[in-house]
């Protein structure tokens, strides 16, 4: 066990944690035998509920919001009908009251899991973590946190809960490994909001380290390496340290308008909820360039009125001089809404989901219309439609909108000027991009998709993460060109999705004409620093390298022998 080992997993959140290992043991307890079963599964789930609301009080006392709002969905979800009725079923079938527990928990994961729905997947992780802590519960133990971490460590988990960092100390976590969880888990939005390095989906992680072991975690290259010796320790601690230096540095360009060359250079921030406006105002973006509206489509019984939608966009265009860019709502398919029905499908990636819902929920795209032109009365609103792949899926939009006037116009209702473009997140897009140009005006390159379509690899799959990489010559080629296009016709071309918060990939992306990027708010001034700082020529002959490529892996080299 004392030979230093690299483990290979997926890239979570960007950085470098170099740290002890700090062990979580995740066994399920022991549920002992009791007289009325149906009865104290009630009592512990209502329970488990409190307890969850109390530590997501606790989480966001500390900072930890995103932790918070994942616990607040799991309390609702530990008194959920569904979740007691399928216990009780398998409690009249003979079941013990564990037996029952288990068997319900795998039940409804499947379930979720089996729609082939990322955001329903995803809800599969929250019933493992609800009925564990129900379990827990009645079992009269505690289950473990990070509240004992007692010194800057490196926490090493099978799998880890929002409960399980909801009392931890962020600033001794230096970084994540986990055995399970893909890029999008919780684990992985909990670490990006607090700036920590993670890496999940690491095989074999917890039989590999012992507590104290040295760690390092690559959130950048998703690499893992237990027990270095001393000359990788001095390597990766000295890249740390850089990294900070950097980072610290970044402040500095706080507010401040950078250029590319001989161009403006945007940097915007991608926000999903009201807390995340702020923090983009707080870190100073360039405005919103990626404003996601799910949070009010989702978890509700009822779509939202025109009068509440107008009232969260008013909130962000007034917090920003720069434009605010707002993506229509990306809704059905892999984030279903119980208010919106959608058939089954075989593969809901590919179905009726953003804006090819529009068409049968057309009085809902209308009601967003409708808001989102009141709005633009508070500042300079820009308006992209998700999941457009042909021009006919553009004219469309633009005859929505035109549609939305008329009805404010006979109702006497004041409204703005909205510019109305596409999110490129499907190769066609991309590759008809000079057609489409003549419909839109503007292009928001969506990375997280457009990799996913391109390389046929889902991107919430630890598993493929190795195909998932932005840096992929092909989906380079297809920005590119997305870029070229909309130069030759005029039209502002940005990236929004998480490629863009890569500094290496951020130069590529300046270099092939983009005007704008737009990132996580902790990483808006990172990325300012690093376009800011970078020779544009350089750029250009380095982008003409990695367009030439062979593979992802050969992208990365040539970036980092540019120092980048």
């Amino acid at each position: 066990m004392n030979q230093m080992q690299i483990r290979n997993g997926a890239a979570a959140s960007p950085g470098i944690g170099v740290g002890p290992a700090y062990v979580v043991s995740s066994g399920a307890p022991t549920i002992p035998d009791v007289a009325e079963p149906a009865s104290a599964f009630a009592a512990a789930a209502e329970a488990a509920s409190a307890q969850l609301n109390h530590l997501a009080d606790a989480a966001e006392a500390s900072g930890l919001k995103e932790a918070a709002e994942i616990l607040r969905a799991q309390a609702l979800m530990a008194e959920d009908p569904m979740l007691a009725d399928e216990v009780e079923q398998r409690l009249q079938q003979g079941d013990s009251l564990a037996d029952a527990l288990a068997g319900a928990s795998v039940a409804l994961a499947e379930a979720l899991q089996n729609t082939g729905v990322e955001y329903l997947a995803q809800r599969a992780a929250d019933v493992a973590e609800v009925v564990n802590r129900i379990a827990h519960t009645i079992a009269g133990v505690t289950p473990a946190g990070l509240g004992d971490i007692g010194e800057p460590s490196v926490v090493v988990a099978r799998v880890l809960t929002a409960a399980d960092t909801a009392a931890m100390n962020p600033a001794l976590v230096r970084g994540f490994v986990t055995e399970e969880g893909g890029p999008t888990g919780h684990v992985a939005v909990i670490a990006k909001a607090l700036g920590i390095p993670a890496v999940v989906g690491v095989a074999q992680a917890l039989a590999s380290v012992e507590n104290g072991d040295g760690v390092i975690v690559d959130g950048i290259a998703g690499t893992v390496i237990v027990r270095p010796d001393a000359a990788t320790t001095t390597e990766y601690a000295e890249r740390a340290a850089r990294r900070q230096v950097l980072v610290a540095a970044a402040q500095s360009y706080r507010g401040w308008s950078i250029s590319f060359g001989d161009r403006a250079m945007t940097v915007a921030a991608n926000v999903g909820s009201p807390g995340d406006v702020a923090a983009a105002a707080e870190e100073k973006a360039d405005g919103i360039g990626l404003y996601r509206t799910e949070f009010l489509f989702l978890d509700t019984a009822e779509a939202p009125s025109e009068d509440s939608q107008l009232v969260a966009y008013g909130e962000a265009l007034t917090a920003f001089e720069h434009p605010v860019v707002i993506r229509t709502f990306d809704i059905g398919g892999d984030k279903p809404a119980e208010f919106v029905a959608v058939a089954p499908e075989e593969n809901p990636f590919l179905g009726v989901r953003g804006m090819r819902l529009y068409a049968q929920e057309r009085h809902l795209a209308l009601t967003q219309a409708r808001a989102l032109l009141r709005a633009a009365m508070h500042g300079e609103l820009w308006v992209m439609a998700p999941m457009i792949a042909t021009v006919t899926d553009a004219r469309w939009m633009r005859e929505l909108y035109d549609a939305a006037r008329e009805s404010l116009d006979a109702e006497g209702v004041e409204y703005g000027v909205v510019k109305l473009g596409a999110m490129v997140e499907v190769p066609a897009a991309a590759l008809n991009a000079a057609a489409l140009a003549r419909h839109v005006d503007f292009f928001s390159i969506g990375t997280n998709d457009l990799t996913q379509y391109t390389l046929a690899a889902d991107r919430t799959s630890g598993v493929l993460a190795s195909y998932a990489d932005a840096a992929d010559p092909a989906v380079l080629r297809l920005c590119a060109m997305t870029a070229t296009a909309g130069g030759e016709h005029g039209l502002s071309v940005s990236v929004c999705g998480e490629a863009a918060a890569d500094p290496a990939l951020a130069v590529l992306y300046a270099a092939m004409g983009m005007d704008k990027l737009s990132v996580n708010p902790n990483s808006v001034n990172l990325i300012k620093k690093s376009l800011d700082e970078f020779d544009a020529g350089t750029a250009a002959d380095l982008l003409q390298l990695t367009l030439r490529a062979a593979s992802a892996s050969e992208v990365r080299g040539l970036l980092t022998e540019a120092g980048l």
